[in-house]
């Protein structure tokens, strides 16, 4: 009787926990792992245009959408004034990776929204490895693109956030 979404979540509901919970360890956000989780199922389930080809389409899909939950999250604490609370942000292996607020939250969502006007298979693979913190091999598959390929996409992302971010190299 359930839906092909709610079978998809509920067999890779651990996989999501453990996202939610590498993302929030690194963000030390207010919001717990679970409750993350089940924000993700509550946004994601009555979206009827849905469909996933593959696990990991999933997961990186469920990775954006986590990364919306923060940043919505960021701006709302930014927009009540209760910003004095350090968020670290967090890239990924072999990006800089320094304390943050939420307003540099919302700069990186920002960055990667310009940079999806550019490139949006770049800002796709940033936001796995950063949000999700999948390897390049997960990406790959993914994406349905070479590890290669994927690698060259992270290091090119890497430089361009670096820039727009104005991180030290």
């Amino acid at each position: 009787m359930d839906d092909p979404f709610e079978e998809l979540f509920k067999k890779d509901y651990d996989q999501i926990l453990a996202m939610a919970r590498a993302r929030l360890s690194r963000e030390r956000a207010p919001i717990s792992t679970l409750t993350l989780a089940h924000e993700l199922y509550l946004n994601l389930r009555d979206r009827g245009d849905l469909s996933f080809g593959t696990r990991e389409q999933f997961l990186a899909y469920s990775s954006r959408a986590m990364r919306s939950l923060l940043v919505d999250m960021a701006r709302h604490r930014i927009a009540g004034k209760r910003s004095a609370e350090v968020l670290p942000l967090t890239m990924g292996e072999n990006v800089p990776d320094g304390g943050g607020t939420p307003e540099q939250l919302v700069a990186l969502d920002e960055a990667l929204e310009r940079m999806s006007t550019i490139n949006p298979r770049l800002t796709r693979v940033a936001e796995m490895r950063i949000i999700m913190g999948m390897d390049l091999a997960e990406i790959a598959i993914a994406l349905n693109l070479s590890e290669p390929t994927i690698k060259r996409d992270w290091q090119h992302a890497k430089a361009r956030l670096n820039e727009v971010l104005g991180a030290e190299t």
